[in-house]
């Protein structure tokens, strides 16, 4: 067989857990039973954590922070010349020690730093683009760098959002781009367990994201204050940590409905939580490159609310496989929650459009297959 041996490196601007950590645990995971062996090096303590509970070959080293923001964009052409040295030799070790063949980049760092090293050195260059294109690439002085090595690598959007700003805002080759979206697992579909949810009093609204300003957390808060009047029993519960929770506990409290507002903080089953939910709601406000956690809720056969935003669209048609809003808009997220509440019979029909949406389109074998194919593809 094929050597199948692939070097993850991810030197993040910071750590922490969200779609593209967990996609890359699902990829690792379907592909070593493949045959595929997967090493990383990295310095994101929260992937480096995941692959370790898992006894995962993983390294630990320095780097400089990601240049996406003004001040490490100042610092990175100091700190790159001897983090590139290290990671050169590191790479020479690994192609001696363990025959890597590909090289499976996230970060803005190594792409453009190692990526043509390592095609000198005859590895093939996965570029994995997670996160819409914003202000940190169309304006960062390195956008030349990126566009450049852009053809030594073939690069994975996850979602047709991201590959039309990759080449309209980028202006990177088509033919460099395969879309793959992201999958889930598929549990067995039974729709009698949202049948006996709605005779229950209670309506809990989930709400399961990073707590940062794009999210738009605080839309959702201000919707629950105005659903509050016509839904008294109305829940939401909010799965995350960032760096907002403290002003989304104030507002919440500030608007008088902490006592319906539960926060509990980063939750490793997230489906245990998915299936406590009447509804799951991604409320948001800037950017969303795709929103794996909806197509989780979906799978689970819970309705969905999301904002009219990103790959977002792509995974949701409107009043069909879920609910669509404006972004930051608090009165048509109420609204939509009020749909759902008051009209159990068409959300039955949504969740199974959506449930068959997610099995044509959104499942894990079908990701895993996608880039094994990839994978085996420049193997050749």
């Amino acid at each position: 067989m094929t050597n199948r041996n692939v070097l993850i490196l991810k030197f993040p601007y910071s750590s922490l857990f969200g779609g593209g950590e967990q996609h890359t645990l699902n990829l690792v995971e379907g592909l070593r039973k493949r045959g595929f062996s997967f090493f990383l090096i990295s310095s994101c303590s929260v992937l480096l954590r995941e692959f370790q509970n898992r006894n995962w070959p993983c390294k630990k080293i320095w780097a400089p922070k990601e240049p996406v923001a003004k001040g490490s964009v100042i610092l990175f052409p100091f700190l790159a010349p001897y983090f590139l040295v290290r990671l050169f030799l590191l790479l020479i070790i690994y192609i001696a020690n363990y025959r890597i063949k590909i090289l499976y980049c996230f970060s803005l760092t190594e792409k453009i730093l190692i990526t043509l090293p390592a095609r000198i050195l005859g590895i093939k260059v996965v570029w994995i683009e997670h996160v819409t294109v914003e202000r940190w690439l169309t304006l960062n002085p390195f956008k030349i760098f990126y566009r450049f090595y852009s053809h030594f690598a073939k690069i994975v959007a996850i979602s047709e959002a991201i590959r039309k700003q990759l080449i309209e805002e980028i202006k990177i080759n088509p033919k460099r781009i395969l879309v793959i979206y992201n999958g889930v697992n598929l549990p067995p579909a039974n729709f009698h367990d949202f049948k006996s949810r709605v005779n229950k009093k209670g309506f809990i609204v989930g709400v399961i994201a990073r707590l940062e300003r794009e999210k738009g957390i605080e839309y959702l808060l201000r919707a629950i204050e105005i659903v509050k009047e016509i839904i008294p029993q109305i829940k939401l519960i909010v799965v995350g940590e960032g760096s907002q929770k403290k002003n989304l506990q104030w507002l919440a409290r500030s608007i008088n409905i902490n006592n319906l507002v539960q926060f509990v903080g980063f939750q490793e089953n997230i489906k245990g939580w998915i299936r406590n939910f009447d509804a799951l709601v991604l409320p948001s406000a800037k950017r969303e490159s795709f929103g794996i956690v909806l197509i989780e809720t979906m799978a689970n056969l819970r309705p969905v609310i999301a904002s009219r935003i990103g790959g977002i669209t792509e995974i949701i048609e409107d009043k069909k496989t879920g609910l669509l809003v404006e972004p930051a808009n608090s009165e048509e997220l109420a609204q939509a929650i009020i749909y759902l509440y008051n009209h159990p019979q068409e959300v039955l029909q949504i969740i199974k459009q959506a449930r068959v949406k997610v099995e044509s389109s959104f499942t894990k074998e079908q990701m895993i297959n996608a880039f094994e194919k990839l994978f085996i593809t420049l193997l050749r």
